[in-house]
């Protein structure tokens, strides 16, 4: 029974939380080290049912994020129009391109009713922009000609705003 696989031990009150402005905090105190949160998000799974965990090959233990377990704090455009590209860095330095890997999601927040949008990072894993990162991409966008709606063009791919534009949105 060499290959027989291991069973993963629980956590029972791992006790860390991801705030909705993207810091972690461990035991009530924020985790100061980058390079500490750069390590345990590289361990960060979600589950189906929408929980969070740091899973290794054998521990894991529940996260508690508020929001999102990301912040995109950057976004760089290379080229322009249908053709552009829209490359979004995290908190913890991940790079993604948005686009059919890694969709643009758009909501309002049912707490505050102000406008959000998110860029999956990985494997569910998503990332929230920061205000001025929203109000760059808002910039981009442009109007969709057949549905009236604004979207926003990256690696081939629209993106529509039209969640963010009011009840007669469609």
């Amino acid at each position: 029974m060499a290959n027989a696989p291991r069973t993963l031990h629980n956590i029972k009150d791992l006790d860390m939380r991801i705030a909705a402005n993207g810091d972690w905090f461990y035991q009530g105190s924020k985790i100061e080290r980058k390079s500490l949160v750069k390590l345990f998000s590289t361990v960060l799974r979600i589950e189906e049912d929408g929980r969070y965990f740091l899973q290794t090959p054998v521990e894991r233990g529940e996260v508690i994020v508020e929001l999102a377990p990301f912040i995109a704090q950057l976004l760089s455009v290379e080229g322009e129009g249908t053709g552009q590209r829209l490359i979004f860095t995290t908190n913890v330095e991940d790079q993604v391109t948005a686009g059919a890997e890694n969709p643009l999601t758009f909501a309002v927040s049912p707490v505050s009713g102000e406008p959000m949008a998110f860029v999956d990072v990985r494997n569910g894993l998503k990332a929230r922009l920061n205000r001025p990162v929203f109000y760059q991409l808002v910039d981009l966008a442009v109007k969709n000609e057949k549905s009236g709606s604004l979207e926003v063009w990256s690696d081939g791919m629209a993106f529509s705003l039209a969640s963010l534009e009011g009840d007669d949105a469609s």
